[in-house]
């Protein structure tokens, strides 16, 4: 029995556009809970939706990775029976509600993400084996249905489901009269002969139907003329006075939380600001006007910054300073010193220590550099912790002796070094020195005589 063709493309089976529509990766219609993204990953994978919601729902809930993962799937995946999705309904600037809800879902949970981040690591570890757990399961199940499933499953995965949630087939009407479909060309005429009729009709013949009494017939309605076409409706864009007013929360929010804040806080305060502005445009263009794709891809980029900006150490200063702090005795060292932004120096080398003696002393700083100046008779034990920049260890001498590294630089470095005393010095005592800098530079030199 030979297939029927559909509207798709020329000569395609039923049988393959029923393939073609239930392989390709879409958002349910039927099992939707909230966007159909569920749903149609599990319909893809051939899974239980449950298998994918309660995961998604415990890591919506502990770190927020959920809500990103799905706010993304459901801008990313078009619904069933649709080829548009809805992150390129945002970026055209038609903002919808089911996209204007993911992008919120998105911004909520990268929110969450950066909390989870700044307490622990782990909660993210977490999510990160929970979200391969479900891949695998994933992996098992289109596996095992492209081998085929047990004894007794119908050959065709694919069109068994479809043909399972699929409408009746319409059908022809019962012959308690006479009456018949004539085959009808694009164009209205008549075709080749009857497709259906009384079992007894000549075709070609017109059929004798009992005449209804004059008072039976229904008078015939009077067609309305047409209704006169509407000038085109013109939206006002937002795009523009929404950008602007994000501007200027942001510049007002900084500037508020400037004096006597990090600079990492201030930042925050006047990111978060923008994003309110722009998440307030976004919902007033969903019932009145309209934003383009830029005021979308300035949301992202400011949600992308207010990440970097929550992510910057605490003891970054809004304020620069060049601290000098000269040591002239090791009574006098304090155990501590502390830089937030700016060019720092610490000068140990009036310091004369005895060969079993040993001192300690620590430097923070926030962002910029910082100098440690030490004697040349002295060793010194390094403990530098960086989150991006570089170290260096100057020696009087240029020539690399082949000793330990004299610079290294990255991001998250942490090294402990010792340096020993020059060449034909006699050994003194021992300079312990702990040095952590958020952003920027950490160099150790050596000096012959005391500097300012």
């Amino acid at each position: 029995m030979s297939e029927r063709t559909t509207g798709g493309p020329a000569g395609e089976s039923t049988t393959a556009r029923v393939r073609r529509e239930w392989t390709r990766l879409t958002r349910s219609r039927r099992h939707k809970v909230v966007g159909g993204v569920c749903g149609g990953l599990a319909r893809h994978f051939r899974l239980d939706p449950v298998i994918l919601r309660v995961p998604l729902a415990l890591l919506s809930v502990v770190g927020g990775l959920g809500l990103v993962a799905y706010g993304l799937a459901w801008l990313l995946i078009p619904f069933e029976r649709e080829e548009e999705n809805e992150g390129r309904r945002l970026l055209s600037g038609r903002v919808e509600g089911p996209g204007l809800t993911a992008l919120l879902m998105i911004l909520a949970g990268c929110g969450l993400l950066l909390a989870a981040l700044a307490d622990t690591g782990e909660v993210v570890w977490f999510s990160v084996l929970v979200f391969a757990s479900m891949a695998a399961a994933a992996h098992w199940a289109r596996v095992r249905d492209v081998r085929g499933g047990a004894a007794g499953e119908p050959g065709d995965p694919v069109v068994a489901q479809a043909a399972a949630e699929a409408p009746p087939e319409a059908k022809a009407p019962p012959p308690a009269a006479p009456s018949w479909w004539r085959d009808t060309t694009a164009d209205g005429r008549s075709g080749q002969g009857y497709l259906w009729g009384p079992a007894d009709h000549v075709p070609g013949a017109r059929a004798e139907l009992p005449r209804q009494p004059e008072h039976v017939l229904a008078p015939r309605e009077s067609v309305p003329p047409p209704c006169p076409a509407e000038s085109p409706h013109r939206e006002f864009r937002l795009g523009v006075l929404v950008t602007l007013l994000a501007l200027c929360a942001a510049v007002a929010g900084t500037a508020l939380a400037w004096e006597g804040e990090p600079l990492g806080t201030a930042l925050v305060v006047g990111l978060t600001a923008a994003l309110a502005v722009f998440g307030a445009g976004l919902v007033i263009s969903a019932f009145a006007g309209r934003v383009g794709g830029g005021t979308v891809f300035m949301t992202a980029v400011t949600a992308l910054m207010l990440g970097g900006a929550a992510a910057l150490p605490d003891t970054i200063s809004t304020g620069w300073s060049e601290p000098v702090w000269r040591v002239e005795s090791a009574d006098a060292l304090r155990p501590a010193y502390s830089l937030g932004t700016g060019d720092a120096r610490l000068n140990l080398t009036a310091l004369d220590l005895a060969a079993d003696e040993r001192v300690t002393t620590s430097v923070e700083a926030g962002a910029g550099q910082v100098t440690v100046l030490v004697p040349p008779d002295v060793t010194v034990e390094v403990h530098a912790e960086i989150d991006v920049g570089a170290f260096s260890y100057d020696p009087l001498g240029t020539v690399d002796d082949g000793g330990p590294v004299r610079s290294f630089g990255g991001v998250s470095q942490e090294r402990t070094v010792t340096y020993g005393p020059q060449d034909g010095d006699a050994a003194g005592g021992t300079v312990e020195l702990r040095l952590d800098m958020g952003i920027g530079h950490l160099a150790v030199r050596r000096a012959v005589e005391a500097t300012s």
